[in-house]
């Protein structure tokens, strides 16, 4: 929770910026706040995103609110080639093997599946939950998002060419 401010500022940087972005929040239920982070004035989209979310303080549900997700079709599509990036401290309150079933569906159709959570920001930091154990093998990263300043540079990232592809792409040149 303490980290919510700043994620969705950094949210409204993504949709003030990027052609094509997509946000949700989930907590024990999924909402779409892309509209509402489209507003310019970024006190008047915040204000309008605290007005459609209402599960701020209900604890996360990973597994059934990804299920939800990825069980609308047009939702399910954005996650196809996608690069997406989940900001959760991911201390997850549901059954880990609903969890990890949504994480393997949702990285079956994205390009990339990341996971930041200030929790890793902690040098002992270790992902020792079941949920968290359960979901390591499906994710392509598992970062910081303690920071916005690594968290933005993470993302921006996800825009440049893979090393290994750039790697390649010089032999084949």
């Amino acid at each position: 929770k303490l980290h919510t401010s700043d994620y969705l500022k950094l949210a409204h940087a993504a949709v003030q910026g990027a052609d094509r972005a997509e946000i949700f929040t989930f907590g024990t239920r999924l909402t779409r706040i892309t509209a509402a982070l489209r507003i310019r004035d970024r006190d008047q989209a915040l204000a309008r995103v605290a007005a459609l979310v209402d599960d701020w303080d209900g604890g996360t549900r990973m597994g059934p609110t990804l299920l939800a997700f990825l069980s609308v079709p047009r939702f399910s599509a954005f996650a196809r080639g996608a690069a997406i990036v989940i900001l959760s401290d991911a201390l997850e309150r549901g059954d880990h093997a609903e969890l990890e079933m949504a994480m393997r569906r949702l990285s079956a159709r994205a390009f990339r599946l990341s996971l930041a959570t200030p929790l890793a920001g902690d040098p002992r930091f270790q992902p020792a939950t079941a949920a968290l154990r359960a979901i390591l093998p499906v994710l392509d990263d598992l970062v910081d998002g303690s920071s916005i300043a690594g968290l933005t540079d993470f993302i921006l990232s996800l825009a440049r060419p893979a090393p290994t592809a750039v790697a390649i792409w010089k032999r084949v040149s």
